[in-house]
């Protein structure tokens, strides 16, 4: 049998055997594989791999619990747990139980290949260290309890890198406790964010309260957060006093002026605080601020403390706008659409669905709004559809009054351009390396949303002016998540 690390893959699709195989053709490394999650943990005993490959369905159960039992067995050993594309409650609960990574199927050789050469390379440092050490492996993680059944994150799906990013940080997070800055743009799904980082965490029994920091004056939002004077003693702790021992979400926080910045810094440093009616009560519950505005421009301008800035900037959770989703839109629609079924159906319309054409008509708007513009306009579509179909007349007369790419002419058009710096920072703070490949796709996004938007829809007027093949063409709408027919004019 050949020299090298042992690598371990647990999935019943002998399929994934041939790409892992493929992945890594070149290195020294011996292979086994397991149909089974029973067959796979009795493997890590017996084979004492160097690296784990774990699909999450598995014919007796899901990967969730062979995971956590080879993570007890084997706590050195890194997983590389698979999930299906367009979900996250998985990937989110991997990554809490300690998973390495996840990988999103259908696996990709080259990305497998770099998660597996990495994956090694801890692998070597963490038996270094057990040797000089003790001699023996000794644990780098500490046992997790056994996982509960995750359940699909509500608003929170997706299969583009970013999304990916999201779902990680989520698990990896959640069980800390630190305050986390959730940022975005409205619509883009902050508040599930919060709400899933709660419902993973040691204080999910507990409860969830949110607080809106825009529109109240310090005064208010003072009494809201801490008490007020005139309040009884058993109630004068405000909404911190309510979340304890759970969740307070303060949303819009780059609202919240510096006087109460300065009090909610106090507060989480020192972990208790003067609530309104003179008692000195305990700050017990978790942190969570979620801002659609830059706070590091603010702190820079003296608009925002920088202390409190850096204190919630620890861990930070930046959420994608729709149109930089690249291939989730299709997803995005199709939950949609089955989330407002009990809309149609009240007007008699069973299985609604959007076809090709009117995907395109969706493809070609920028969604400033994001998920929350998108459900308004298929909302509004379902209600003045005269079928199960939704076409692209019905969702051009929803969005209608909303240029699908702002012009120079149009105020605040900058404001839906690439935001490069986010883009790149983004992307390289997630350690991403595919970072080319994604800057090439944004752009030939954009271009392609404003071409057909200025050929209305004619696929073949879009190619002329692009100077592409009509099949050119359609292959890179495919690739963007643009399928579509060409309109008829």
């Amino acid at each position: 049998m050949p020299d090298g690390p042992v690598v371990l893959v647990i999935d019943d699709d002998p399929l994934v055997s041939v790409v892992v195989r493929r992945a890594l053709e070149g290195l020294r490394h011996r292979l086994f594989t397991a149909g089974d999650g029973a067959t796979g943990i009795a493997a890590v005993t017996e084979r004492r791999p160097d690296v784990v490959i774990l699909d999450n369905v598995l014919p007796d159960g899901l990967g969730l619990g062979a995971l956590s039992e080879i993570h007890l067995l084997a706590p050195n050993v890194p997983i590389l747990f698979v999930t299906a594309r367009g979900t996250g409650g998985a990937a989110i609960e991997a990554m809490k139980l300690c998973a390495f990574d996840y990988l999103p199927k259908p696996l990709d050789p080259p990305k497998l290949r770099l998660q597996i050469e990495r994956a090694l390379a801890l692998r070597t440092v963490t038996l270094e260290r057990a040797k000089v050490a003790a001699g023996v492996e000794k644990a780098i993680w500490p046992p997790l309890p056994g996982p509960a059944i995750p359940s699909q994150p509500a608003g929170l799906i997706g299969d583009c890198s970013a999304m990916q990013t999201v779902f990680k940080s989520i698990g990896k997070v959640a069980r800390q406790e630190i305050a986390v800055l959730i940022s975005g743009e409205h619509g883009t799904g902050k508040e599930s964010v919060a709400r899933e980082i709660h419902a993973h965490s040691h204080r999910a029994m507990g409860p969830f309260v949110k607080v809106h920091c825009r529109g109240m004056s310090e005064r208010r939002l003072d009494e809201e957060l801490f008490g007020r004077v005139e309040t009884p003693d058993d109630s004068g702790g405000g909404r911190a006093a309510e979340a304890a021992s759970g969740t307070l979400v303060l949303q819009e926080i780059g609202a919240a002026s510096l006087g109460l910045q300065a009090k909610l810094l106090s507060a989480v440093r020192d972990g208790y605080y003067e609530s309104g009616d003179g008692h000195r009560r305990p700050f017990s519950c978790r942190l969570i601020a979620i801002t659609t505005e830059d706070l590091e421009i603010k702190a820079r301008a003296g608009e925002f403390r920088s202390d409190f800035y850096y204190t919630l900037s620890s861990f930070v959770i930046a959420l994608p706008p729709v149109r930089q989703r690249h291939g989730d839109l299709r997803l995005l629609v199709e939950c949609s659409v089955k989330k407002l079924q009990p809309i149609a159906a009240a007007f008699g319309v069973k299985d609604p669905h959007v076809s090709d054409e009117a995907m395109q008509a969706l493809a070609s708007h920028l969604w400033p709004g994001n998920i929350d513009e998108l459900e308004s306009v298929l909302k509004r579509a379902l209600i003045e559809q005269k079928g199960n179909i939704l076409l692209p007349n019905e969702l051009l007369q929803a969005v209608s009054g909303q240029s699908a790419v702002p012009t120079a002419e149009r105020p605040g058009a900058s404001r839906y351009v690439t935001d490069w710096a986010s883009f790149v920072d983004m992307r390289v703070e997630a350690g991403s390396d595919t970072l080319y490949a994604d800057a090439i796709a944004e752009t030939e996004r954009n271009l392609f949303m404003r071409i057909l938007r200025y050929t209305r829809g004619n696929q073949a007027q879009a190619a002329r002016s692009l100077g592409i093949t009509r099949a050119s063409l359609r292959k890179k709408l495919r690739l963007h998540g643009m399928t579509a027919k060409p309109r008829e004019e």
